[in-house]
C-alpha cells in the first residue's frame, strides 16, 4: 500500500493529489463564507470556541471517514475554525492587555503560533511514528485526530481569557528612547 502511494508515478498518486486540490477548495470556500458569519456573533470569544469545535469536528471526521465525498463536509467544517483562527486570536488577545507594551506581547504572542509549526515540521513525523503501533491506527490518522484533540483544547482555553469591555485596541506607551 505505502509503495503505491508514495509512488509519484503512479495514477492513484496524481488521483490523490487532485482530489487533496478539490478538498483544499473546499476548505477556503468554507472559511471565506464563515469569514462572513463570524461578525454576526455578538460575542467573539463563543464564535472563536464554536469555530474552533466545529474544526475539531471537520477533524475527526477525516480521521475516520472512509467516504471521500463525507470529506466535503469535514473539509469545511476545518474552513471555519481556519477563518477563525485568521480573525480572532489577535483581536481577543489586544482587548484583553492594558498599558503599554502590547508589542512585545503581540510578539511572544506571534512565537506560540511559530514555534509549535516549526516543531512539527521538524520532529512531527516522527514523534507520530513513535505514537503509534504496526498494526494500530496509522500516523496519517493519528495526525487528525490530534489536530482535533489540539482544537478542543484550544477552545476551552479561550475561555479563560479575560477580554476588555471595549473594542478599541488599548494605547501603547513608547518605549524610552523611541523617536518615531
Amino acid at each position: 500500500m505505502s509503495r503505491t502511494v508514495l509512488d509519484a508515478t503512479s495514477s492513484q498518486y496524481n488521483e490523490a493529489g487532485n482530489w487533496v486540490g478539490v478538498l483544499y477548495a473546499i476548505q477556503a470556500l468554507g472559511s471565506v463564507l464563515w469569514a462572513v458569519v463570524l461578525p454576526r456573533f455578538r460575542s467573539r470569544k463563543f464564535s472563536y470556541t464554536l469555530s474552533l469545535l466545529l474544526g475539531a469536528a471537520g477533524f475527526f471526521m477525516t480521521a475516520f471517514m472512509t467516504n471521500q465525498y463525507v470529506l466535503f463536509v469535514a473539509f469545511a467544517l476545518i474552513g471555519c475554525a481556519w477563518a477563525a483562527m485568521l480573525a480572532w486570536p489577535f483581536t481577543i488577545l489586544t482587548n484583553s492587555l492594558k498599558g503599554g507594551n502590547i508589542g512585545a506581547y503581540l510578539g511572544l504572542f506571534n512565537c506560540t503560533i511559530c514555534v509549535p509549526q516549526i516543531v512539527a515540521a521538524l520532529a512531527g513525523g516522527w514523534i507520530l511514528t513513535m505514537l503509534s503501533t504496526p498494526g494500530s491506527i496509522a500516523p496519517e490518522y493519528l495526525m487528525m485526530a490530534v489536530a482535533a484533540v489540539s482544537l478542543v483544547i484550544g477552545s476551552v482555553c479561550v475561555f479563560f481569557i479575560k477580554e476588555g469591555k471595549g473594542n478599541e485596541a488599548p494605547q501603547e506607551n513608547p518605549v524610552i528612547g523611541e523617536d518615531l
